[in-house]
């Protein structure tokens, strides 16, 4: 019963500390954000990806579906950001000039800059 007790404490504390060192969604700043969203689809990172957005936006798996779609795309793509109508957004688009582009959304919450996964009105990737 005791090393029950003892080992009910042990995974109890694991889990607190897990919580505890989660690092916080998003980024501090938008030019932070643009950073780790670039590093993400290179790396075809999909949890770090997934990190970067409003969990109420999108579904649990929408990094690894969206990464997944990108194919060879992933490493040769930029992300900037761009101030339109008031608003910031982020574009992810492919270095090689090709159609290849997604605009998101930036957010803030708790100070931090998260990425809206509900696409813009407009066509924000015409050049």
């Amino acid at each position: 019963m005791i090393a029950l007790i003892v080992g009910l404490g042990t995974w109890l504390g694991v889990v607190c500390y897990s919580i505890a060192t989660e690092p916080p969604p998003g980024a501090p700043s938008v030019a932070a954000l643009a950073d780790r969203v670039q590093k993400a689809a290179a790396d075809r990172d999909s949890d770090g990806f997934q990190a970067l957005f409003d969990a109420d936006t999108v579904s649990d798996d929408y990094a690894a579906d969206y990464l997944g779609r990108l194919g060879e795309h992933a490493p040769r793509l930029q992300a900037r950001v761009e101030h339109r109508d008031g608003h910031d957004f982020l574009l992810l688009r492919s270095a090689q000039g090709d159609s290849l582009c997604t605009a998101w959304h930036i957010t803030e919450r708790d100070g931090r800059r998260l990425l809206d996964g509900v696409p813009p009105a407009g066509n924000l990737c015409a050049r």
